[in-house]
């Protein structure tokens, strides 16, 4: 038996043999249920434009694992107009990945800027200057 078979439920922290998921069996059979559960309230047409708290309050399942659920693929959030969930930086609603578009955007030229900066500096021999410590920094919530 290999040494990164075994491994920790994410959730309850059960050992347990790992295969295909990072949970254990009684907490993947869990998530499925509640997959399950999500799925088909959102099958239903009346509930086409519920947003991610009224499918959570209608369906106990969490925001989180619903906004899990979409982020994963399991959920297709496009066909459902108000359903998606903020966006790790700004707060936005979103439908796919961790930032919007817009905060990707600002982060990736802050990152060209600062690795710029670095090349310039490295070659012209000079050593970066400390930012202040009131300085904004990129912080995901």
């Amino acid at each position: 038996m290999k040494a990164n078979q075994l491994d920790n439920c994410r959730i309850c922290g059960t050992l347990f043999l790992k295969d295909y998921t990072d949970y254990c069996l009684d907490c993947y059979k869990e998530i499925e249920e509640e997959f399950k559960i999500v799925n088909e309230f959102l099958k239903i047409e009346a509930n086409r434009f519920a947003n991610i708290q009224d499918v959570s309050l209608s369906t106990n399942v969490s925001v989180k694992q619903i906004a899990d659920f979409i982020r994963d693929g399991r959920i297709y959030a496009d066909d459902l107009p108000n359903l998606g969930y903020p966006c790790k930086h700004c707060g936005k609603v979103i439908k796919r990945q961790i930032l919007c578009d817009d905060c990707f955007k600002d982060f990736s030229l802050e990152i060209d800027a600062t690795l710029k900066n670095d090349k310039f500096l490295e070659e012209t021999g000079r050593k970066r200057v400390r930012p202040k410590v009131n300085a904004q920094y990129w912080k995901i919530r």
